[in-house]
């Protein structure tokens, strides 16, 4: 039998042992939790780091991770933005638009507004951009994100007309006007060559109308004289003729 002397120091000993184990246990806690309790400036200036080191999957975890442990404060803002250029230089179109319209929501009024926006009407024109070596642009393919550039550039020109960036907007404009008549000049043809002449003259008065800083402008008349030839209108074809030799004749004359 075991003395109630000798029992009640077994009883102590193990409370000790269990109160021990329990300090240790909450010690390990409080450490893993200051350690994952980095202030959010800290985390970002390292993601900062990371992004200007050119290792850019850990600065897109860095920003992330504000934006996760502290959302709407103005790092997390900023994170976004700064997200939305690492996955621009990567080509992740998707992501970055995702990322710089999130800025934007979080922040409509900041004096980076037109950055973002300049940025997106950017993304919209490279995303339809493909060949790995030889970069390209496939006039069949949809059309929409043209569109969509022209509608965000007189956005940002009414909102923003003596902004710097508007230079980079206006030339993403004149690529995308450039590219939707080039696909209606595709389009003309295809009609053309399958004989449906009132269908392709349609579509090259439609270029010529409202794509008259086109490229191939003198090319896309040249195709509409053939049409109105072809679908026996030789008076509108005359016309045209004359039209193009007298704008092209002017066009070559030296200014004095």
């Amino acid at each position: 039998m075991i003395s109630h002397n000798k029992q009640g120091k077994y009883l102590l000993f193990i409370k000790l042992i269990c109160l021990l184990g329990i300090l240790l246990i909450q010690g390990c806690s409080t450490s893993e939790e200051s350690s994952l309790h980095v202030p959010a400036k800290e985390i970002y200036f390292q993601a900062m780091a990371s992004y200007e080191d050119g290792t850019l999957k850990e600065a897109e975890k860095k920003f992330q991770q504000v934006i996760e442990q502290n959302p709407g404060t103005k790092l997390a803002t900023m994170s976004y933005l700064k997200l939305g250029d690492l996955q621009f230089t990567s080509q992740e179109w998707e992501k970055a638009e995702t990322n710089y319209r999130s800025f934007l929501t979080f922040n409509p009024k900041s004096h980076l507004t037109p950055y973002v926006l300049s940025r997106l009407i950017a993304l919209n024109y490279e995303r339809n951009v493909h060949g790995l070596f030889f970069k390209s642009r496939d006039f069949e393919r949809d059309m929409g994100p043209n569109r969509k550039i022209i509608q965000e550039h007189q956005r940002f020109f009414f909102l923003y007309a003596n902004n710097a960036y508007l230079t980079d907007t206006k030339k993403y404009l004149h690529l995308a006007k450039n590219d939707l008549a080039e696909h209606e000049l595709m389009v003309g043809n295809f009609y053309f060559e399958n004989k449906s002449y009132n269908s392709a003259i349609l579509r090259y008065l439609h270029l010529l109308k409202t794509y008259p800083d086109y490229s191939k402008i003198k090319e896309a008349g040249l195709r509409l004289v053939e049409a109105y030839k072809a679908n026996k209108q030789p008076h509108l074809a005359e016309e045209m003729q004359k039209a193009i030799e007298v704008r092209f004749s002017q066009n070559m004359q030296p200014s004095n």
